[in-house]
C-alpha cells in the first residue's frame, strides 16, 4: 500500500469542514467522487476511518488516529517550507541560534567556539529570546537551533516526534550584590530591593520557586536581560539571581559578592527541530551535543 498525499489533503478537509459536501467544494470535485475517494482511502487501508450511520461527520478511533498523522505531516510540510523561505538566500543557508539572554554574551561563543574551526565559511545569526519566544521560531522555521534553559517537566510537553533535545550543562545560579562597603545593608535576611526577570523569563519562575514566601523582598526592576540586572547590581541598587559564569569576574576581583543561602543550579538544554533536515545542521548538532 502506498500513501497518496491527496489522502492528507482530503482527510483535512474533511475535518474542517465536518461535511462531506463542503469538503468536496473545498477539493474542488463533486460529492460522490469525494465519497468516493474516502471510501478509497478506506479500502486500502482496511478499515473504516468514518462512522457510518452518523447525520455529522465523524471518524472513528482509527480515523481518529491517521487524521492526527495527516495532521503532523501537514505541520512538518508548513514549517520546511517557511524554513526554506525565510532561510534560502543565493543558495547559501546561515545558521539561526535562538538564546536565552542570560547565556549570549559568556556562555554561547565559548559553546560553540569550535564550530568556528571546523566550519570555515560558518555564517551565524544570533536571536535573544526566552524559551517560549525560542519555541514559536522554531516551529515556525525562523531559527535552526535553541539554546535555553529547560527542566524535564517541561520538555514531556514537547512533541518527541518533532523535537530533539540534549542537555548541555547545569548553570549555578547565584544571588549577588554589590560588594562596596556601604552597599553591604544588602542581606537576605532582612527585607531587599530585587532586581528580577520578567515574568515571561525562564529564570524569574526559577528564582520565585526558590525565594516566594521565604524571604522579605520588594520587587524594584524587572527585565528579561541578565546582563542588565548585573549592570544594576553593580551600582549597588539591589539584589539579583545571576548565572555563576555571568558574574565570576566580577566576583573574583570583588566588584560582586554571593550571598549565602538560596542558590540553585539550573539545567541548560539546546533544542532543534527533527523536521528540518540538512547535512550542515546534523554536524553542528552532532558536535555541539558531543
Amino acid at each position: 500500500m502506498s500513501l497518496e498525499i491527496r489522502w492528507i489533503e482530503d482527510l483535512l478537509a474533511l475535518e474542517q469542514e465536518k461535511s462531506i459536501s463542503k469538503a468536496a467544494e473545498l477539493r474542488h470535485v463533486t460529492q460522490s467522487a469525494f465519497t468516493r475517494r474516502i471510501q478509497a482511502i478506506e479500502d486500502a487501508l482496511g478499515f473504516q476511518i468514518l462512522k457510518r450511520y452518523s447525520k455529522n461527520v465523524d471518524f472513528t478511533d482509527a480515523g481518529q488516529i491517521l487524521l492526527s498523522s495527516a495532521k503532523n505531516i501537514q505541520n512538518q510540510l508548513d514549517t520546511t517550507i517557511k524554513y526554506l523561505e525565510k532561510n534560502i538566500r543565493n543558495n547559501e543557508l546561515s545558521i539561526k541560534f535562538a538564546v536565552s539572554h542570560s547565556l549570549i554574551t559568556q556562555f554561547f561563543p565559548n559553546f560553540i567556539h569550535n564550530l568556528y574551526t571546523d566550519i570555515k565559511d560558518l555564517q551565524l545569526e544570533i536571536i535573544a529570546a526566552n524559551m517560549k519566544q525560542g519555541m514559536r521560531l522554531l516551529k515556525e522555521g525562523s531559527c535552526d537551533f535553541l539554546i535555553c534553559y529547560c527542566d524535564e517537566e517541561t520538555l514531556k510537553q514537547l512533541d518527541h516526534a518533532i523535537f530533539a533535545f540534549h542537555k548541555i550543562v547545569k548553570m549555578e545560579i547565584l544571588p549577588v550584590a554589590s560588594a562596596r562597603d556601604k552597599y553591604e545593608k544588602y542581606s537576605l535576611d532582612q527585607n531587599f530591593p530585587l532586581l528580577s526577570y520578567s515574568k515571561q523569563a525562564y529564570l524569574r519562575k526559577c528564582v520565585d520557586r526558590e525565594i516566594e514566601d521565604k524571604l522579605d523582598y520588594r520587587i524594584l526592576y524587572e527585565t528579561d536581560n541578565a546582563g542588565d540586572l548585573k549592570a544594576l547590581v553593580l551600582q549597588g541598587l539591589g539584589v539579583a539571581w545571576l548565572p555563576k559564569l555571568l558574574v565570576e569576574e566580577e566576583i573574583t576581583e570583588n566588584k560582586l559578592r554571593v550571598l549565602d543561602g538560596y542558590h540553585f543550579f539550573q539545567d541548560v538544554y539546546l533544542i532543534r527541530s527533527k523536521v528540518i533536515y540538512s547535512q550542515r545542521m546534523d554536524y553542528i548538532w552532532n558536535t555541539l551535543t558531543n
